[in-house]
């Protein structure tokens, strides 16, 4: 999408948000409004009826009109249970279409309008919801995809509980009655522990570790479910990572066993889940301040791990060395509390961070330092950014969901992210 000669945007006004929205927010989003033009080669705001605390890109696209599905959730906070939810929706980036002139920015709508001989479906400009399945209990937290077949959805519940799906078992449409293929909630379990967040093995079929509220990390074999009661109450293993509670887990990207978590004492495990656990657990107390809130391995280089903290404190470490990270950085000056870090697929040096304050997106070069690092911030969120998740198939598009109902795909102009990043886009970090 680099190579078209204008902007694609589609901008939905947000919801009426009231007194909780600052005045200097919302003199931000006013200003990002104006230049909105400038900043992207592509933006489509889309409001929903609740907020999603999850998004994922799903790995399929259809070429002919460059259609991406995402996977989102409803979160009511129980103010209406029945319409706690997960599902998917598409959305067409319009790389299919070439547009004539920037001169079609419409200032007053705030969009690009086509020429008449342009002839665009509504299905193809809007976010379209395909298929939506009811929640069984509690609030959805996150859900990824399984990465050896998409069709495979695991979530964690505020009741504990990991709840697996076969979107293939739920129709086209809405799927109710509480239906779940699988749950996975320990035998021993005592109480209502939250589970937070989740992630599969990026090369065993059907592995899943999910991380609580009460400091435990449990890996789950989804292939040992009882087919009679569609559950499973025995882990493959079970570590209490962090008495305080765990916030995150990532699995190495390139290795069938290594995996990663973080919790609220400002600790990481690192856990080889082909050894007894908890004596075997390499647990790391580290520089960060106020609890690590996110995750994640780095997709080429197995060696590093970016965190994030609920001061706004970024950390790049290397495994084999927690003494010191490799980079330190902050999200902002005014310890936003990070809820959401993602690698760049495509370029291994780029990370993009989220906030639950200010609801800003930024993206991040790791391969320089200090001010230099910045390369792009999204200011179109006026409430706390739950999950953001980067593109498959377009390596800098990105989508961002938000505590305001907000679901935004964004793509930053690539004369402002390719030109700071210079002539080669694929250095190393280390």
């Amino acid at each position: 999408m680099g190579d078209r000669e204008m902007n694609d945007l589609i901008i939905e006004e947000p919801p009426e948000l009231g007194s909780s929205i600052s005045e200097e927010v919302q003199n931000r989003y006013t200003n990002w409004k104006k230049n909105t033009r400038l900043l992207y080669d592509y933006l489509n705001t889309n409001t929903s009826k609740w907020p999603s605390l999850t998004c994922q890109f799903f790995p399929d696209l259809a070429v002919s009109n460059d259609q991406q599905r995402i996977l989102l959730s409803s979160f009511t906070s129980q103010q209406l249970p029945s319409d706690e939810s997960l599902y998917i929706s598409s959305i067409s980036t319009m790389n299919h279409i070439k547009w004539s002139s920037i001169n079609n920015f419409d200032m007053d709508e705030m969009e690009f309008k086509m020429d008449n001989s342009v002839k665009l479906k509504v299905r193809e400009k809007n976010l379209q919801e395909e298929v939506r399945i009811t929640y069984p209990d509690g609030d959805c937290n996150r859900c990824r995809y399984m990465p050896q077949n998409p069709d495979i959805i695991g979530t964690v519940s505020s009741n504990g509980s990991v709840y697996v799906f076969d979107r293939t078992k739920h129709g086209n449409k809405i799927s109710t009655g509480r239906k779940f293929e699988i749950e996975c909630r320990s035998g021993n379990e005592q109480g209502q522990d939250e589970s937070v967040s989740l992630a599969w093995n990026h090369n065993l079929v059907g592995i899943l570790a999910s991380c609580q509220t009460n400091g435990k990390v449990n890996v789950w074999d989804i292939k040992k479910f009882d087919k009679n009661t569609r559950r499973i109450e025995n882990t493959t293993r079970q570590s209490i990572t962090d008495s305080n509670g765990v916030n995150d887990v990532s699995w190495m990207v390139n290795h069938t066993s290594i995996l990663a978590s973080c919790g609220e004492s400002n600790t990481i495990s690192i856990m080889d889940t082909r050894k007894s656990p908890n004596e075997n657990d390499v647990i790391h107390r580290t520089s960060h301040l106020d609890g690590i809130n996110s995750i994640e391995f780095n997709p080429k280089n197995d060696m590093l791990l970016c965190t994030g903290d609920s001061q706004g404190q970024l950390k790049l470490w290397d495994i084999r060395n927690f003494t010191e990270p490799v980079r330190s950085w902050r999200h902002s000056e005014n310890q936003d509390s990070i809820s959401s870090i993602q690698w760049n697929p495509h370029m291994p040096q780029i990370v993009a961070s989220a906030d639950q304050n200010t609801g800003l997106v930024k993206i991040w070069n790791t391969s320089e330092s200090g001010e230099n690092m910045l390369l792009f911030v999204h200011g179109g969120h006026m409430l706390g950014v739950n999950d953001i998740s980067w593109s498959l198939h377009t390596k800098w598009t990105i989508c961002s969901v938000s505590n305001d109902n907000s679901i935004h795909i964004w793509k930053p102009a690539n004369n402002l992210v390719e030109s700071e990043l210079g002539s080669n886009c694929n250095n190393t970090i280390l």
